[in-house]
């Protein structure tokens, strides 16, 4: 495993979504003391900004950049900020498109909220997946299809799906149209999903990872690849949390912890996160060491 930080900022870095070809993106910065600036990175040391830029060339107040597709020129996705408003952004070949789902864009003198909206993952068809945020604070996951293009189609995979379902969030969406994300219960349980789409979106199972025999208090699943490997984080019995990478066709999971991790929260960040893989088995996330957040990625991580 290698822990790798942005110079630009030290105390706070995540490694988000990572390509076959050992492309990865992510960001730095808090959002507080240091604003999101999203960035590319090819490993170890060769970083590049990915800032959301308007057509007039004014930088957006904060960039996450999250997923990226296998493309030789990919497209990368994620969100950023204006006017305290949160949007997906689609950046293809260096053209950088906002892609907001029309269901969470509230506008006028009756909104309770700005709106706030994320992509966070794209793959090499011109689909994407994320999630939107209602009124009353709760999200809504979705896929679109067609960026880029005259009519992109946004199909709702919203809590509804799910008996108790309050909240989703579609977090992945793979080369093979397969798809990943979690969804929240009314009493704010978290559990993780695999499903697949084809113009409609069918679930596939609802999953909590169980580790070591033992059931996990919470399953959060951010990222997935075509060969049905789940990768996110867990809480366990006694309130850690870890990272866990989990086989979709044998149900089962193993555990991830990074090396040097924290359980005390450093910028909110506890423990590790896994939150992105690509179709090699690489996998890429943060961690706390109790003082900083820090980006990493592992070549060899170990598969169940």
């Amino acid at each position: 495993m290698l822990s790798l930080d942005n110079p630009e900022d030290k105390n706070f870095n995540q490694l988000l979504g990572i390509k076959n070809g050992r492309v990865i993106v992510g960001y730095f910065g808090d959002g507080a003391k240091v604003r999101n600036n999203g960035y590319v990175l090819v490993p170890a040391n060769h970083y590049s900004v990915e800032n959301f830029i308007f057509p007039n060339g004014k930088r957006a107040d904060q960039t996450q950049a999250i997923g990226i597709n296998n493309q030789l020129t990919p497209s990368i996705v994620g969100f950023y900020t204006e006017d305290k408003n949160v949007h997906g952004f689609w950046d293809f070949q260096g053209k950088m498109l906002t892609v907001d789902d029309p269901l969470g864009v509230f506008k006028g003198p009756a909104r309770r909220s700005t709106s706030n909206q994320n992509l966070l993952s794209v793959n090499s068809s011109g689909e994407a997946s994320g999630f939107w945020t209602d009124q009353t604070g709760n999200t809504h996951g979705f896929v679109v299809q067609n960026l880029g293009g005259v009519n992109q189609d946004f199909i709702e995979f919203g809590p509804d799906r799910f008996n108790g379902g309050k909240q989703t969030q579609v977090t992945g969406i793979t080369e093979r149209n397969g798809l990943c994300g979690f969804w929240i219960d009314s009493n704010g349980g978290t559990h993780g999903f695999t499903g697949f789409i084809n113009n409609v979106v069918s679930v596939v199972s609802s999953f909590d990872v169980v580790i070591g025999g033992v059931l996990a208090k919470s399953t959060q699943p951010l990222g997935c690849n075509s060969g049905g490997f789940v990768v996110g984080t867990y809480t366990d019995s006694v309130n850690a949390v870890h990272g866990f990478i989990y086989n979709a066709g044998s149900r089962t999971a193993v555990k991830f912890a990074a090396p040097g991790e924290s359980q005390k929260p450093a910028f909110g960040v506890q423990g590790t996160i896994i939150n992105g893989i690509n179709d090699n088995g690489d996998i890429v996330g943060f961690f706390s060491d109790g003082t900083r957040v820090n980006g990493f990625v592992d070549f060899q991580a170990q598969l169940p």
